[in-house]
């Protein structure tokens, strides 16, 4: 690692991209957010992350700061090697097999690399976050779908083919419904923010337009004033969320599992249904140790992750 060395950091999502300059010890000097137009195509935004890349670099260069590198946290299986999203596009039209670290040097002149941006908050929260000092760790993202990544004896778990960590896709009721990815009744089909809100819907009798325009947020809300359809679709939540820990518990024993994600921002309350859920439905010898916390660095462990590794890979090391 580069002492004392700056990175840019950038997270693209699916509303917006969010770009940030970084030290090597995770503080972050300076970030930005940059909303994205509903529709979405290669072109576009390739554009915008060359011109929010730009943009927050002169704001560094402005204060004397001069970032060596560029990382990237991307949705989806990403060739972390060559620097090449391979998809799914998440909206985006066209966004396959994208070398984006060779389109964005081109750009910049500044190495850049790309890794799956739930790897990345693994990576940050691990180093930084919540799970430091930790070596067999689980990072869980709750948010409109679920992500993941997993730490084994000190280094980041990637599979065959980089493919390692989905963990959003792993059953937990094999007579469910399918998921947008094709998988039948997994974790992320039921105990995302997307289902909770699917779930709310349902059980009030909403209409299609007035559920497109809830959010899990709206959901807590309304449990925290006592909503009792809110508080009873809340546990139901949390009892799914920990169903889906158990399982992580009893296979992996890890020493931490941290939650990230927007929901995982809700009250202390629900992070304890989430922890009795999990506990109770695991292995007594596997659940032992393990600790489930919320995620320390929040909406930006992506960017911290980003940053970091890119500097861990311009030193020649690979995470």
């Amino acid at each position: 690692m580069y002492r004392f060395a700056t990175a840019i950091g950038v997270d693209l999502a699916r509303k917006s991209i969010r770009a940030a300059v970084i030290r090597h010890n995770g503080e972050v000097l300076h970030s930005e957010t940059f909303p994205l137009k509903a529709r979405q195509d290669r072109e576009y935004i390739l554009s915008e992350l060359a011109s929010g890349i730009k943009y927050v670099r002169e704001k560094a260069a402005a204060g004397g700061v001069n970032p060596i590198a560029i990382g990237l946290a991307v949705s989806g299986f990403v060739d972390h090697e060559n620097g090449t999203v391979l998809g799914p596009g998440h909206g985006i039209k066209n966004w396959k097999n994208i070398p984006l670290s060779r389109l964005l040097n081109r750009e910049t002149a500044l190495p850049v690399f790309v890794g799956n941006d739930a790897n990345l908050m693994t990576i940050a929260e691990q180093k930084f976050g919540a799970a430091n000092g930790f070596s067999n760790v689980i990072f869980v993202a709750l948010r409109t779908g679920i992500g993941g990544g997993i730490i084994i004896n000190g280094n980041l778990y990637r599979g065959v083919n980089n493919a390692g960590g989905e963990i959003g896709q792993m059953i937990i009721n094999f007579e469910g419904g399918l998921s947008e990815t094709g998988i039948k009744g997994s974790f992320e089909h039921y105990a995302s923010a997307s289902a909770m809100v699917t779930r709310y819907a349902r059980d009030c009798g909403l209409d299609s337009k007035q559920a497109a325009s809830l959010t899990a947020k709206d959901i807590f809300s309304l449990s925290y004033r006592k909503d009792p359809n809110a508080v009873k679709v809340v546990r139901e939540n949390a009892y799914l969320v920990g169903l889906g820990l158990s399982n992580l518990i009893t296979i992996f024993a890890p020493e931490i599992i941290v939650l990230g994600g927007g929901m995982a921002e809700a009250r202390d309350s629900y992070i304890s249904l989430i922890r009795k859920s999990a506990f109770s439905n695991s292995l007594e010898n596997c659940r032992t140790e393990v600790k489930i916390e919320r995620a320390a660095l929040g909406r930006n462990s992506a960017l911290i992750g980003a940053a970091y590794y890119s500097l861990t890979r311009l030193a020649g090391k690979n995470i």
